[in-house]
Parts: C-alpha cells; structure tokens; sequence
C-alpha cells in the first residue's frame, strides 16, 4: 500500500515537471522574442530619437543659416540702396556742414607788423609735388619775402602717405596748410572750402583772397593791378578767366554724372586755375557752403555758392592766358596767370634777363 502511494507521488511529481517543462518550452520563446523584440525596439526608439534630434539640430542650423543669409541679403540690398546716390539737389538745409581740423597748420603765415595782408594766395597743390612746390616759391612767390611781405601764401593739402615727407617739409618752409580729408582730385572742392575756413580763422587781416594751382605762372604786379582797378567789385564778385554758362561733361574731362548734376547747365563759373576776390566773399562763402550740396569740381561749386549769395562772376582780362614759349612774354603788363607751366619751363621765365621785377610792390 504505501508502495503504491509512493507510485502515484512519482507520477504525479512528473506530470507536474512534465507540464512545467511544456510550459517553459511554450512560455519561453514567447518571452524571449517579446523582450527581444522590446529590447530591438527600445535600441530603434533611442536611435530614433538620436536621429530626430540630429534631424531637428540641422533643421535649426539650417533655419538659422537661413536666417543670417536673409538678414545679410537684407544689409546688403540697404548699403545698395543707400550706395545709389540720389540726385544731387540745388539747395539743401545745413546738409553740407564740415568743420575741418588742419593736421598741419601755419597760422602765424598771416601775422602782420602793421597788422594788414593785401593778397593772401592759397595754391592747391598734390602730395607728391615738392618740385612744383619748391618751383614756384624760388619764382614768383618770391614776391611775398617769405611771408613776411604785403602778399602772402599758403599751400593746400589733404592726408596721403606722404604726410612724414610733408611735415619734413614744413619744418623748413612754414607755408603747408594740411586738412583732414584724402587729398584726391574729387577733394578738390574741400581743399578749397578748407583753405577759406583757414583763411577766416586765421587771416582775417587779408584784404583779398587769391586761389590758384600748383602748376600755374602768377604775374604778382599784374595781379596787383587787376585787383586795384577792380576792388569795389570784388567785394561782391569773384574774379578771374570766367565762363558766363556751361555744360557738364558728361564723357570726358571734368566728368559729371547726371545724379551728381542733374541739371542741364551750370551757372557760369571761373576757372579753378586761378580767381580772385575779397576777404568779404570768402567769409559768406564760408558761412553759406552748408547749405551747398557737395559737388567735386571746385570751382563749379564756388559759382553755385556765389549764385546763392546773389554776387556775381567778374571776367578779368589776363587770366588764364595761353602758355607761350617765348618767357618775356611773361612779364606783359596785360598778363596775370598761364596755366599749365613745368618746373622746368617755370624756372626758365624767371632765369630769363628780359623778365621785368618789380620789387616794390
């Protein structure tokens, strides 16, 4: 009997493992495929997750890049925009305001004994030319006694680099007036505008006021003259070779584009190369050039400042005569400036014996 309950304790021991076996054997595999089918799919999630993010970062970038190109596309179109000038207008409300600093500076040039100028020249002049500049102050400048005569001058200057080599020559000769601009050929109107700001800060004491260029032959007794028989115009009126009307040049020399002068004509003008006129006009020049749009020939623009002020141009005979070989032509009463004289042929006017000088002046 106990045998026989032994027996079925056995079996039922085994039927039970049996069934175990066949269970795990079933539950198992199910088991394993579902956590490795949860494990595949939580390692897919991560890297899906990893791509989106990448995904999403590069987006961000891209946006971003999109971004910066729009806004530089944007700068860009508002510096083209704003590079495209707009027509130059006639007249303007203080649109034209430049005080400018002398770099380097003369200002005892116009100091006085008996505390009066009668011809201040201020000579436009480049950077480059220490002979043209050494030229004329052995030749005809020689009338002003180194500056400490009745006439005295100055020269114009912008920045370049040669401002050490400027200054090395200012140290010898005291005559540099140098302004805070580029010295450029489209500068010309502020190297002028920077000569009558000096010349109303600092010689004040000149009677009249003469601008001229660097390569230009400048009788001084003729120019005296001119100036005596002509004083009481001159206070309303600049002076010298003067054109009642003219065109701007659209293709060539002294080139003017239509936004810069869109007009048809200018007002008349006197050439740059050499004009004359009192202490009074420079001053209303001066005062009334803020209200002048910029234009770069310089003498162009003076006429339109003179328009402005209601004076007038003054054409003087003599001035801006034909340049001659013969250098006793030079010294003709009816003669004040020749444009365009070399060094070279500029010393030979004034080597010459048949050259007239007139000391006292």
């Amino acid at each position: 009997m106990v045998e026989e309950v032994k027996g079925n304790n056995t079996r039922e021991v085994v039927l039970r493992l049996f069934q175990a076996v066949v269970l795990f054997s079933i539950i198992f595999p199910i088991f394993w495929f579902t956590n490795v089918q949860s494990i595949t799919l939580y390692l897919t999630t991560i890297k899906l997750h990893d791509s989106i993010n990448e995904i999403v970062s590069d987006t961000k970038d891209i946006i971003e890049k999109l971004n910066i190109s729009k806004s530089l596309q944007r700068a860009y179109t508002q510096r083209t925009v704003k590079a495209i000038p707009k027509e130059r207008p006639q007249n303007c409300d203080e649109c034209f305001s430049r005080n400018f600093q002398f770099l380097i500076n003369n200002e005892n040039i116009c100091k006085s004994v008996n505390g009066s100028v009668e011809i201040l020249i201020l000579i436009t002049s480049s950077p480059q030319n220490i002979l043209a500049r050494n030229a004329v102050r052995e030749t005809w400048l020689t009338f002003s006694e180194k500056n400490k005569g009745n006439i005295r001058y100055a020269f114009l200057l912008g920045e370049s680099v040669k401002f050490k080599e400027i200054e090395k020559e200012n140290y010898l000769t005291k005559d540099i007036v140098l302004g805070n601009f580029k010295d450029t050929y489209n500068n010309l109107t502020l190297k002028t505008l920077m000569g009558f700001q000096w010349t109303v800060k600092h010689c004040k004491n000149a009677k009249f006021v003469m601008k001229t260029d660097d390569d230009m032959y400048v009788n001084i007794p003729s120019l005296i003259r001119a100036i005596k028989k002509n004083t009481h115009t001159l206070q309303s009126a600049v002076g010298g070779h003067c054109f009642a009307a003219g065109k701007p040049n659209r293709d060539r020399d002294r080139y003017a584009s239509i936004r810069s002068y869109p007009q048809r004509a200018y007002p008349g003008f006197c050439s740059g190369t050499g004009y004359v006129t009192s202490l009074n006009v420079v001053i209303k020049i001066v005062n009334i050039s803020v209200n002048v749009p910029f234009f770069h020939l310089e003498d162009v623009y003076v006429s339109l400042c003179i328009r402005q002020l209601g004076f007038r141009l003054h054409p003087l005979n003599g001035f801006m005569d034909e340049h001659r070989f013969d250098p006793c032509i030079y010294t003709n009463d009816n003669l004040v400036t020749v444009h365009h004289v070399s060094v070279t042929m500029l010393r030979h006017i004034w080597a010459t014996p048949c050259t007239k000088r007139e000391k006292n002046i």
